[in-house]
């Protein structure tokens, strides 16, 4: 099995006016190569008329930053004219390349009924060849996310990049990226095999598992070392978790808030390059 290297609490910070989870990155872990940042929002029950969660127009540029819906709706609009709304276990992806605007924001469908909401955002970097890629968005809802379901139809785990039991998720990811949510009910288990070249995380929202023997409660990261190929989750209770892979891509890293970069010097470029409109606009 691959042993787990550290297993690390989510801390409340605030976005804005918003609280919410952060275990990633935390004391003394700046990233899990190739994974920079891991927000949870939520779970939440918004009531009717609430405005729930709303991010405005913001640029990025140099990696790819991915949003997980768990519950609720989001609403997305960007700068390459995409608009789309994204439902329970769907996920919007982003490769900002060398830039994109975009906001996020609960559905005006939400807004009116209200709701439980729960959504996570993972930060990705991108190698420097990618960089500067033209960006682009992929908006997936649940029907279209293909869907592995144990013999015993304990574990449900939704493949949205890479594959798994030969399905195939909807991502094209450039750089290997794998990403699972794996739904558990009691007394589920099952096994996952990865190549000792990627980098190992899981998150946990919700429930409690062991994870290769060593317990795991909610909102808890579980980051693995890099040897070993095998990893088995067992279901104490009903959980879900997210589950993530990407080789890492060793090297410099720069990063001046919604810019991940190589170097301060390109930060400033991006800096002068949103202000002068040069990554489009989103009125």
């Amino acid at each position: 099995m691959r042993p787990i290297d550290k297993i690390i609490d989510s801390s409340d910070v605030m976005m804005g006016k918003y609280k919410i989870g952060q275990p990633l990155p935390t004391k003394g872990i700046r990233q899990v190569d190739p994974f920079l940042l891991i927000h949870h929002a939520g779970p939440k029950i918004y009531q009717p008329g609430d405005s729930g969660l709303y991010v405005e127009a913001h640029p990025h540029r140099g990696f790819e930053p991915v949003t997980f819906v768990f519950d609720g709706e989001v609403e997305h609009y960007d700068s390459l004219g995409n608009q789309s709304i994204i439902g329970i276990n769907g996920v919007q992806w982003i490769n900002a390349g060398r830039g994109i605007v975009h906001s996020e924001k609960a559905s005006k469908k939400f807004v009116e009924n209200g709701g439980l909401f729960e959504i996570i955002q993972v930060w990705i970097n991108l190698p420097k060849s990618l960089k500067y890629s033209d960006p682009s968005y992929i908006g997936i809802n649940h029907d279209n996310i293909p869907k592995y379901i144990s013999k015993d139809e304990k574990v449900r785990i939704n493949i949205i990049a890479g594959g798994f039991n030969g399905l195939k998720g909807p991502i094209p990811s450039q750089t290997g990226i794998i990403a699972y949510s794996a739904f558990f009910e009691k007394e589920g288990h099952i096994k996952f095999e990865f190549e000792d070249s990627y980098n190992i995380i899981i998150y946990q929202l919700d429930g409690r598992t062991t994870i290769n023997d060593r317990k795991i409660s909610a909102k808890q990261l579980v980051v693995f070392k890099r040897e070993g190929k095998n990893i088995i989750v067992k279901c104490i209770e009903k959980s879900k978790l997210l589950i993530l892979a990407g080789i890492p891509i060793k090297e410099p890293l720069f990063q001046y808030g919604p810019f991940v970069l190589n170097s301060k010097e390109e930060a400033i470029q991006a800096i002068n390059d949103y202000e002068s409109g040069k990554m489009g606009y989103l009125t």
